[in-house]
């Protein structure tokens, strides 16, 4: 029998209602199919975060790496400022291990009720393949106030290194920007996949 270490990440709001019951069902689906889970739960979320001020530093990346797989929840909290979480959790385990693709399923099943059942082919059943590390999830940007300034920005991926030089010149009071990045290696393994 096949066993396979999993990491569990809760999250915050839904995922801590979700994620153990998704477990429940991982679970069921080995007895069923003859494989076994062996599951640790990390306390990555903003209860962690308030509590200890720690967010996902490089040995628990390092920690997760060791696992077969890291199952995942929401998440975000209205206690801790937007972006903190976002980029300090979830788009720090995109970039460290690489997970360039969001696959979404979607599937009309006959036995849900639906605004679209019977109005449409009854065989919905598609994958929405979306970019996971790149464009704006880069997360290069900032502000500049009235007059001139400079600012040097980096993007450092397994798949490559950028380093912008950004001159700017306005008569705003104050401005903010972001840049979006799409690399042609990146579109290139997406449009592989899909």
């Amino acid at each position: 029998m096949a066993t396979y270490k999993i990491a569990s990440i809760p999250g915050d709001g839904i995922g801590k209602e979700v994620i153990p019951e998704g477990m429940r069902v991982i679970d069921a689906a080995g007895d069923k199919f003859g494989f076994k889970v062996n599951w640790t739960k990390f306390p990555f979320g903003s209860d962690h975060y308030l509590k200890t001020g720690e967010i996902l530093n490089d040995a628990s990346v390092k920690e997760l790496g060791k696992y077969d797989s890291i199952f995942l929840g929401a998440l975000g909290d209205p206690r801790v400022k937007p972006g903190v979480l976002e980029g300090g959790v979830l788009l720090k385990l995109r970039f460290a291990f690489d997970q360039y693709i969001n696959l979404r399923p979607v599937k009309l099943l006959p036995s849900i009720k639906s605004p679209v059942a019977n109005k449409g082919p009854a065989d919905i059943d598609f994958d929405v393949v979306r970019e996971n590390t790149e464009d704006f999830y880069v997360g290069i940007g900032g502000r500049a106030k009235k007059g001139k300034s400079s600012a040097k920005l980096e993007v450092m991926r397994e798949l490559y290194k950028t380093k912008f030089g950004l001159d700017v010149d306005t008569d705003a009071d104050e401005i903010a920007y972001q840049i979006g990045m799409i690399s042609r290696a990146g579109t290139e393994r997406e449009d592989k996949y899909a």
